[in-house]
């Protein structure tokens, strides 16, 4: 049977304020990403293929859902276990599972079936923290509804390598990797339903371009993460769902160890995101990183994110942010816009440096951004936005957690809660007819305006306009027109003007200091004035303190220096417009 995954959903990046210790710490992350990448690939299951018996029916040959079932198979009144049933069972049958609590881990290998419990909250599978997945789904066109899956060592619900699946009105709870899971699957949709007590994450879809897949009106609370997403995107659509007490909440991102990097073009909206960076959930050793988190996008592309309710999440609201594995990939092309985000204990918007083009933030309502003035300097529908940078500040706060929980192996903070005593759910609502005719794959509609052909949400190209940009984005950080353009940009179109401006008040306490002519007093007056009131306090002091430095200086100082960084920020702003093709 599958084992369970191991992967590292958010490391941020390394930003340009300490560009010298971050180069020297670059090729112990570097280390550590090979570390964890081949720890998961360690871990990666056998191809589905070699998990079914020869001759199984995988694939679906039926262009739609039967108007009713062809069979309807009882358990345990026609065969005593699920799986039995299962393996009885022809494409358009359904497996109605009558309540009672069933210690099995069960495969399914024949497409096109539906498997229902009764009640949900008492057709339970109880893998005694023994058995590895509730349900491992390898056949096209698998749905399962209405029960509990808990305490299996891998996971509840798992689809994959397969196309079309649903889970609708399941309940996982303390599974020792994921709840309820799809991955290197496409067409699927998760609905009403439930996910707690998880280390890695409580819903996860990953390796998948485009997936066309949706998951709404679920909730996720007590897991590491709340979703995780590596390498996932293309008509992904995360929508009115409810994602709380996790370590973090909704983490789509990219990593090296999965197939098809980056994540890219994932809609995360109408969600309600809060009181994340719960240190009582269980979790693994990569999943702890992002503690505090609401929402964040470690190296993904072209994501939007938009009209969600982020609250009360004790580090940051929504960051976006780079990655690091065996490459390290800039987090380009997001579109953050109309979310309100409140109570997020460091900044409620964040983007972390460095950082890649057109990354954009509009109206939004928060009161905290990191760096300040966000949507000022990085709005969207402009070329500002070409300019990456971001804030350092939230780099150094994810390296030193990086560091405190320990590379490969666990550091000083790991010390993660058993899985197995996380608080149980209450019970959850059940599916309205249990005898319902065969459903389709999807129950709900995608969201107006947000799937494409290509797979990007439309509102990202809107909001981008001409400035979206294509496929050099979407490599990693290396010798690249690309690359070199956003590292240089990062440079003189954010930290050199914060390093400039910071000159102009280091002078201006130098001379103070050497000022015989002036009183206590007065020195303590100019220099408050220098502080409080920014860029128009330097400039007074400088031409009306009766300074002695020489006007040419000054000129030089307050009016050359900020001219000459902004030519060279907007002639790399047309380069960036180039090497973005």
């Amino acid at each position: 049977m599958p084992q369970p995954r191991s992967r590292r959903p958010a490391l941020a990046a390394l930003t340009f304020p300490a560009l010298l210790a971050v180069l020297l710490a670059l090729p112990l992350f570097a280390l550590a990403g090979q570390a964890s990448t081949a720890q998961a690939s360690a871990q990666r299951p056998p191809a589905a293929n070699t998990l079914c018996p020869t001759g199984s029916q995988l694939r679906s040959s039926l262009l739609g859902p039967p108007s009713q079932f062809a069979h309807v198979i009882h358990v345990p009144a026609d065969k005593p276990t699920i799986q039995e049933a299962v393996d009885a069972a022809q494409p358009g049958d359904l497996i109605l599972v009558a309540p009672g609590t069933y210690h099995e881990a069960v495969k399914v290998c024949t497409s096109d079936l539906t498997i229902r419990g009764e009640d949900r909250n008492q057709t339970i599978l109880d893998g005694q923290s023994k058995l590895t997945n509730g349900f491992t789904v390898q056949a096209d066109n698998v749905i399962i509804e209405n029960m509990t899956a808990h305490h299996y060592a891998g996971n509840g619900f798992y689809w994959t390598d397969q196309t079309g699946y649903r889970g609708s009105y399941l309940t996982a709870y303390d599974n020792g990797d994921y709840g309820i899971y799809a991955f290197g699957s496409k067409r699927g949709e998760f609905d009403r339903s439930y996910a707690s007590g998880s280390p890695d994450s409580g819903f996860y879809i990953g390796q998948c371009y485009p997936c066309d897949a949706l998951i709404t009106d679920v909730i996720s609370e007590w897991n590491g993460l709340g979703y995780s997403g590596t390498n996932a995107g293309g008509n992904l659509i995360i929508q009115n769902s409810e994602w709380a007490h996790n370590s973090a909440g909704i983490v789509p991102n990219t990593l090296d160890s999965e197939k098809g990097p980056p994540e890219r073009g994932t809609s995360v909206i109408g969600n309600y995101v809060h009181d994340n960076g719960n240190e009582k959930a269980p979790y693994n050793l990569w999943s702890h990183i992002p503690l505090g988190d609401g929402i964040l996008v470690p190296g993904g592309d072209l994501n939007y994110i938009a009209n969600n309710r982020v609250a009360n999440n004790s580090e940051y609201g929504i960051l976006v942010l780079g990655n690091i594995d065996r490459n390290f990939w800039l987090a380009s092309g997001n579109v953050v816009k109309g979310n309100t985000v409140t109570g997020s204990g460091v900044a409620d918007l964040a983007l972390s440096a460095p950082s890649g083009a057109n990354n954009c933030f509009a109206d939004n309502k928060a009161a905290t951004t990191a760096p300040p003035l966000l949507e000022i300097s990085h709005p969207c529908g402009s070329p500002a936005s070409l300019v990456g940078g971001g804030d350092f500040g939230a780099t150094l706060r994810l390296v030193a957690k990086y560091l405190n929980t320990g590379f490969s192996t666990p550091g000083p903070s790991y010390n993660p809660p058993d899985y197995r005593q996380a608080p149980a759910p209450a019970a959850q609502p059940n599916m309205p007819n249990v005898n319902a005719a065969p459903g389709p794959i999807f129950t709900d509609a995608f969201p107006e305006d947000t799937t494409s052909n290509d797979g990007i949400p439309p509102a990202v190209a809107a909001y981008t306009s001409g400035y979206s940009g294509g496929t050099a984005m979407f490599q990693p950080l290396g010798f690249t027109g690309y690359s070199i353009v956003q590292i240089l940009l990062s440079f003189y179109g954010n930290a050199l003007f914060f390093a400039l401006y910071a000159a102009w008040i280091a002078v201006a306490f130098v001379e103070l200091g050497q000022r015989q002519e002036l009183s206590a007093g007065k020195k303590l007056g100019w220099g408050a004035l220098v502080l409080a009131v920014p860029v128009i306090g330097p400039f007074v002091y400088y031409f009306a303190s009766g300074s002695k430095l020489s006007t040419r200086f000054k000129l030089a100082l307050l009016i050359g220096a900020p001219v000459l960084l902004l030519v060279v920020t907007v002639l790399l702003m047309v380069l960036a417009s180039y090497t973005l093709l």
